[in-house]
């Protein structure tokens, strides 16, 4: 599978890199994606990354996506809410139930998945771009050192 970025990456990145907190980059990208398991771990430490990282673009890429990812997540989940007041409002009892929690069990199982598929592309070095969100990652991690 070809690389969705041009040729030759940005100046710094995984290939033996280290962050501002003395990570190697790959280790502290996949932890932006698999420290949201963890309560907002990952949340707190991908605004860190953003924060402190003055040079590694890949840290700050991904710590971008991990934002961009979680706030997909959360719009989701309001508007899981939303529906399931709507409904219990409707008075719709047991149908409201299921659906709210077959909402919550998808979107929740989807987001692990992409939390974790995510990780494992970080510590691999590569730069995974997911879709819709990895371009405004990437744009805005690549503007920031221009």
């Amino acid at each position: 599978m070809s690389s969705p970025y041009p040729e030759g990456g940005p100046p710094s990145g995984a290939s033996g890199g280290k962050t501002s907190l003395g990570l190697d980059s790959n280790l502290g990208a996949m932890l932006c994606y698999l420290g949201n398991i963890l309560c907002c771990v990952g949340v707190i430490l991908s605004i860190i990354f953003l924060v402190t990282e003055k040079e590694n673009r890949f840290v700050k890429f991904h710590a971008l996506q991990n934002l961009f990812l979680t706030a997909a997540y959360v719009v989701l989940m309001i508007l899981v809410q939303i529906l399931t007041t709507i409904m219990d409002i409707a008075h719709l009892g047991f149908i409201s139930f299921l659906v709210s929690w077959g909402l919550w069990f998808i979107i929740g199982i989807v987001f692990l998945l992409l939390w974790i598929l995510a990780g494992i592309k970080a510590y691999g070095g590569q730069w995974y771009k997911l879709p819709f969100i990895g371009d405004l990652a990437w744009n805005i991690a690549g503007k920031e050192n221009s």
